[in-house]
């Protein structure tokens, strides 16, 4: 109404901004399209376009992003800053919307009715960040944190290195693997007027990170305890998790000798040993923890589905699990756990594959896959592909060295946690569509797999049917130029329990700006 109203009065520009604010609910009305496009073909400019139902943080971030572009930093912090008051409150009334009553679709019993209410409201809420992460019809799925990365780019070019460095750690909270803020973070650290102290998150992200985990917490805490329990027999010629082959020994030697259940005569190639009893149960249980909790949908990939849409995906980098750590949102147990069986699964392969020189960890990720509801237990597909770790493999068995393959691995390996599921079992090929299936392993606790990362070990996973498979992967390579950032902090933290220097920080030159997303 309001659109016809000022076409019918020969206000284009109030038109064009109407037709936009339609287009923005309603991306793909064509006639809407067609509206607009026509008056900017009619001289109204794109710059006097706007929202009539955008919210406040959306119009103070846009000034904010076109002061950091003409560099009025002042501008850029009052901006910013307001953008980010109104946005969590934006986000406080999206979540206040969530407490109203729904339809059942029935007339549950008293205690089931508020078990439903309540997560029914914790999902919708889970969701409003989302909901606001829209610019005008665009998805940003980092608005709320880009508002620290341009905030502590512009508290840098007006001297205030306090309020810089706690938007690092800031925006940090949200993705601790992060080149360019960790770059920045080194840079800060060794100005002279910066103390250690100052990296510390503001107390807004630092309170909305918190209730964000705990609430994901316990969305997978009603997941997986209120849900049918999958019953699945062992797979015949696999002991059982309880047969676990451990060694008391603390000789790295001694406790190959004793664990190794697969060799390269069993697995029908080169370079590729499976080992036993790497882990306990309890060590397995404390990983399942991390995933169970922590772990985020995509994690290291792009997507929630990175390898099959028929199975969900989330992972924690061992690099996202020290910050959490750090920040005291993941106990120290845990990332002691996660810290020693792969330094552990390393120093094996190096005495395994008889490696003379170092052999450095390149990437760590605790990884699930886990079967969706609807998807059919007759697959035949992979879970991930048939592949090389260092080259892409081509069907006529051409492998390229060359980007976007990860050229410095060298050694790769697979730590599994658990078993209780259907499908999953990890193969290696003879050929890069997997119809010369070399030899299949099937998951348990403490079971890893390792191998040489190059075409002579294809390998991929076959379908996850039912249920979550757990496992860490981990890859190496004998190249310090790829060694994966902040193994040296991680010991700092396991070590001490208490305070330690972040003596990680080195020097670079500049302090990097915020890139907006185009």
């Amino acid at each position: 109404l309001t659109y016809l109203i000022f076409f019918q009065t020969k206000q284009l520009e109030k038109a064009a901004s109407a037709a936009f604010t339609f287009l923005v609910a309603h991306p793909d009305n064509k006639v809407m399209s067609t509206n607009l496009k026509h008056y900017l073909d009619h001289n109204v400019e794109k710059k006097d376009i706007v929202n009539y139902e955008a919210k406040d943080y959306v119009y103070l971030y846009a000034h904010g992003a076109d002061a950091y572009e003409k560099k009025k930093w002042q501008f850029v912090v009052f901006n910013m800053e307001e953008s980010l008051v109104h946005y969590l409150q934006a986000e406080e009334e999206c979540r206040a919307q969530c407490e109203g009553p729904f339809d059942h679709g029935w007339y549950p019993d008293f205690i089931p009715s508020i078990s439903n209410h309540f997560t029914v409201a914790l999902r919708c809420k889970q969701k409003c960040r989302k909901k606001l992460s829209s610019l005008n019809g665009e998805i940003h799925d980092d608005l709320l944190p880009s508002h620290y990365h341009y905030l502590q780019y512009a508290y840098y070019k007006l001297g205030n290195l306090k309020a810089a460095c706690q938007a690092v750690a800031s925006y940090l909270l949200f993705y601790p693997d992060d080149e360019t803020m960790l770059d920045n973070m080194r840079y800060y650290s060794k100005q002279p007027k910066v103390d250690i102290t100052y990296f510390q998150p503001r107390r807004e992200a630092t309170q909305y990170m918190q209730r964000q985990i705990y609430e994901t917490r316990i969305l997978k805490f009603v997941h997986n305890e209120f849900k049918n329990k999958l019953v699945t027999a062992t797979t015949e010629g696999v002991p059982s998790q309880t047969d676990s082959t451990t060694s008391p020994s603390n000789s790295s030697e001694m406790k190959l000798k004793s664990g190794v259940t697969m060799n390269e005569s069993d697995l029908k190639g080169a370079k590729r040993v499976v080992i036993d009893g790497m882990t306990t149960p309890k060590e397995c249980k404390s990983l399942m923890e991390i995933a169970k909790y922590y772990a985020v949908i995509g994690d290291g990939y792009e997507g929630k589905s990175p390898h099959t849409k028929l199975e969900k995906f989330e992972g924690i980098t061992f690099n996202r699990a020290l910050f959490l750590s750090y920040y005291k949102m993941l106990n120290l147990k845990h990332l002691h756990t996660f810290f020693e069986v792969t330094e552990k699964a390393k120093e094996l392969i190096k005495v395994h594959f008889k490696l003379k020189g170092e052999l450095y960890f390149s990437y760590t990720q605790l990884v699930c896959r886990s079967a969706r509801p609807d998807s059919p237990t007759n697959r035949t597909d992979f879970s991930h592909k048939i592949h090389a770790d260092n080259c892409i493999i081509m069907e006529n068995m051409t492998c390229f060295r060359t980007y976007p393959a990860f050229t410095w691995r060298d050694y790769s390996a697979i730590l599994y946690l658990n078993d209780d599921f259907k499908g999953g079992e990890f193969v290696f090929s003879a050929d890069a569509v997997g119809k010369k299936i070399q030899s299949k392993i099937r998951p348990k606790c403490g079971r890893l797999v390792a191998f040489s990362s190059g075409p002579e070990n294809l390998h991929g996973v076959k379908a996850v049917k039912r249920g979550t498979r757990c496992a860490i992967g981990m890859w190496f390579t004998l190249n310090p130029d790829y060694v994966e950032k902040h193994r040296d902090f991680a010991k700092t933290v396991v070590d001490n329990n208490s305070q330690f220097e972040m003596d990680w920080l080195v020097n670079l030159d500049y302090p990097k700006p915020y890139v907006p997303i185009t």
